[in-house]
C-alpha cells in the first residue's frame, strides 16, 4: 500500500516501511605486521592495520582502520598479533579480537607519533575526544583529502581529479585551496603526468562547468566538522541560501531540525576563523 508506506515517514534517508536484513559477518583469521598512520582532513591521526592477506567476502584484504589509541587499548593490539578480521556490512574491514594465546613474545607496542608523519608538526589530542590532530593547518595531508573531499561525488563532484591528480596539483603550487581550482587553464596542466592538450581541456571543462552547484553540496563541500550530506542538506532546505546559512547565530542553528551543540559550535567556528572565511569567500568569487 502506497499511502501506507509514505504515511510511516523516512529518518534520514531511511524509509520507516523498510526493514533492512543484516547476515553474520564474514571472518577471517590473520597476522598484523605493522601499524602505519594517514592524516585525514580535519587533522586526525588514523592509525591503520597493515595485515597478511585475508580473504573476505570474495575480496583480499590487507589494511583495515583502527580509528584512534582508544581503539587499539581496547582491542589490546600490538605489532605482530594474530587478529579475527570481519567486514562490517560486507564493506569495511575490521578487526574485532586479538588472539594473545598465539603471541610468541616478539610483539611490539604501538604508540602514535608526537609529531605529525606528513609535515612534522606536534599533534595534540583534542580535550574530551578520542581523536589526536595534526596542529598545523596547511598540512599538505590535510589539504589533499580536503580538495579531495571537494570535489568528490556527495560534494561538488568533479570527475578525474582523483588522488593523483590532485597531489601533483598540490606539489606543484597549482591549487592550494579548492577554489584555486577554478583559476586553471589547459595550459596549466600541460607540465603535469599524464596530461595532453585533449585531456588539459576536458578536466578545465569539467571544473568550469561545476560553478552552479546545489546549496546541500556547496555546503558539505566545506567540509565543516560534524556536516556531512545529510546535516548539509537540513541546513540548505532550512536557510535557503549560502547568506542566510553564513549569518546565522547559533539560535538560528539550533531551530534545524536534527541540529545539536556540537554541530552548531563547529559552524560558528568554522566561519569565526578568519583563514576559512576567506576561503569561503573565493570560492563564492
Amino acid at each position: 500500500d502506497d499511502g501506507l508506506f509514505a504515511s510511516l515517514g523516512v529518518v534520514g534517508k531511511t524509509p520507516r516501511a523498510i526493514v533492512a536484513w543484516k547476515f553474520p559477518a564474514e571472518q577471517g583469521t590473520t597476522v598484523v605486521r605493522d601499524i602505519t598512520v594517514s592524516v585525514g582532513r580535519t587533522g586526525a591521526l588514523t592509525p591503520v592495520a597493515v595485515m597478511d592477506p585475508v580473504q573476505l567476502v570474495g575480496t583480499t584484504v590487507t589494511h583495515a582502520s583502527l580509528h584512534n589509541e582508544d581503539e587499539i587499548e581496547r582491542l589490546g593490539l600490538k605489532i605482530g598479533d594474530t587478529v579475527i578480521v570481519e567486514k562490517a556490512g560486507d564493506v569495511i574491514p575490521k578487526i574485532i579480537k586479538v588472539l594473545p594465546k598465539l603471541r610468541t613474545g616478539k610483539e611490539r607496542a604501538f604508540h602514535l607519533p608526537k609529531k605529525c608523519p606528513i609535515c612534522g608538526s606536534p599533534v595534540a589530542r583534542r580535550e574530551g575526544e578520542v581523536a589526536t590532530v595534526c596542529a598545523n593547518r596547511r598540512c599538505f595531508a590535510q589539504e589533499l583529502q580536503r580538495l579531495l573531499h571537494f570535489v568528490s561525488r556527495n560534494a561538488v563532484d568533479i570527475r578525474g581529479v582523483g588522488d593523483k591528480i590532485a597531489e601533483q596539483l598540490l606539489q606543484g603550487g597549482l591549487v592550494r585551496e579548492p577554489a584555486d581550482l577554478y583559476k586553471l587553464t589547459p595550459g596549466d596542466l600541460l607540465g603535469l603526468e599524464g596530461f595532453a592538450e585533449v585531456s588539459s581541456k576536458k578536466l578545465v571543462d569539467e571544473i568550469q562547468a561545476h560553478k552552479r552547484i546545489p546549496l546541500d553540496r556547496f555546503i558539505n563541500a566545506l567540509g565543516i566538522r560534524h556536516v556531512g550530506e545529510e546535516t548539509a542538506n537540513d541546513l540548505a532546505l532550512h536557510f535557503g541560501t549560502f547568506h542566510e546559512f553564513r549569518g546565522a547565530s547559533k539560535e538560528d542553528l539550533l531551530s534545524v531540525e536534527g541540529i545539536g551543540e556540537i554541530v552548531a559550535d563547529s559552524i560558528i567556528g568554522f566561519f569565526q576563523d578568519h583563514i576559512e572565511a576567506k576561503r569561503s569567500d573565493r570560492l563564492l568569487e
